[in-house]
């Protein structure tokens, strides 16, 4: 096995003359490589002839992972085409810090390389917190002026304290550049993980909001938010939200549902008397009432037949103007039914 050894020097290192790719994305000279666990990573080298004519790829720090190389960790392996390639494989689902380093027989000091392994899947390694609290699994309202702190609890602190982090809007209904301000902006990595978001409209938009890391290797979607000056949301029988749009209610065709809404000032107060109109697309139906006292309307029991999918819209007639919601209702059997 060739030894690590520690270079104190100061000149520039022979290794910046090479090129390290990891899964087609160019690594920049200095940077922390990230390797996605529970795939395979390619991992290629291309180094002038003078530095490597044979490399030796060492895993010398695991970070208690199980992790696979294809050609094996410390074999030589051989130029092809002006290339040195592995398949890097992290098998056990779990994220973590490893040390990978390059040795070549031209060079005396090796190649370091810290790398973490995370998942592609930003959901498996972080939560979302808005304002304290874990961010609502049917998405969160966002009341217009009002700013709301966007935070992080981590899985594995150790992976991800300190990495750059960005977040990003996904327009949904009604949503232009500019409606929900961020600081830092949106797009713009930062170590810190905390983001202030601020909506400025006077008619209700939704959104979802994007997690990502450089490179956009890992990623997280939220559920679709609403902004506006109220809350006014589809509500099940229970009174929690119901999902919006692309999120759809599973339902059982041969059962009549009501459809609710809930209508709530800023401060979660009810607003009674509001004049709702609910419809549904595509059997055109129609039914207006208006909130009662909890803020709450609600419609009759309505059928739907062979349709898969059923579009409803309420309308409230509110100070600020007629203010839309919607939901989606999706037609399955009972194996399938419920919120998504």
């Amino acid at each position: 096995m060739p030894s690590v050894l520690n270079d104190a020097t100061a000149v520039k290192s022979p290794w910046e003359e090479a090129t390290l790719v990891i899964n087609g994305n160019t690594v920049k000279w200095g940077a922390e490589l990230v390797l996605l666990r529970g795939q395979e990573n390619s991992i290629t080298v291309q180094a002038p002839a003078e530095i490597a004519s044979a490399l030796a790829l060492v895993l010398v720090e695991s970070g208690g992972l199980e992790i696979d190389a294809s050609p094996e960790f410390e074999d030589w392996v051989s130029r092809v085409d002006g290339e040195f390639k592995w398949t890097i494989t992290s098998k056990d689902g779990k994220s973590g810090r490893i040390t990978l380093v390059f040795f070549s027989r031209e060079v005396v000091a090796p190649w370091v390389n810290e790398s973490r392994v995370i998942s592609a899947n930003l959901e498996d390694e972080v939560t979302l917190y808005l304002d304290g609290k874990a961010m609502p699994r049917r998405g969160a309202n966002f009341i217009s002026d009002k700013p709301y702190v966007l935070t992080l609890d981590y899985k594995a602190p150790e992976v991800w304290l300190g990495t750059p982090l960005a977040i990003g809007v996904v327009p949904q209904s009604g949503y232009v550049e500019g409606n929900v301000n961020c600081a830092p902006p949106f797009g713009e990595p930062t170590t810190t993980h905390k983001w202030v978001l601020t909506g400025r409209q006077l008619q209700s938009v939704t959104f979802q909001l994007k997690l990502f890391n450089e490179g956009d290797m890992s990623s997280l979607l939220t559920p679709t938010n609403r902004l506006s000056r109220e809350i006014f949301r589809f509500l099940e029988g229970n009174g929690n939200d119901l999902s919006l749009p692309p999120g759809a209610y599973q339902w059982l065709p041969v059962i009549p549902i009501a459809f609710r809404v809930g209508i709530f000032d800023e401060n979660g107060a009810p607003i009674v008397g509001v004049e709702v109109t609910f419809t549904d697309t595509p059997n055109g139906g129609k039914y207006v009432t208006k909130s009662d006292s909890n803020g709450f309307a609600q419609t009759n029991p309505v059928g739907f037949g062979g349709t898969d999918v059923v579009k409803v819209k309420a309308v409230a007639a509110l100070a600020a103007g007629n203010t839309p919601v919607e939901m989606l209702l999706r037609l399955k059997p009972a194996s399938e039914t419920g919120s998504m």
